[in-house]
């Protein structure tokens, strides 16, 4: 499990909860749009949901991914 420090201080991950802060996105287009693998994007993904950081929610066809309010309220955190 990851502290709220460790958290934001892997730059991927970060970026992950910036993206996310704007709009719920799918995994393929959170890879995208920071340009990394999707492995890459799934294992953040994961870290970020088993923190409470982030939803993982399933739909018939895809799986997308949302702030939850904790994530909310650290980055709000974080830019003060």
């Amino acid at each position: 499990m990851l502290s709220n420090t460790e958290a934001l201080q892997h730059s991927t991950r970060k970026r992950i909860m910036h993206k996310l802060s704007k709009d719920k996105a799918f995994l393929r287009e959170i890879a995208k749009d920071l340009n990394i693998p999707t492995s890459t994007a799934a294992y953040h993904l994961k870290r970020l949901t088993q923190n409470g950081l982030i939803n993982e929610r399933r739909g018939v066809y895809h799986v997308w991914f949302d702030l939850t309010d904790k994530g909310r309220q650290l980055l709000s955190t974080e830019a003060a």
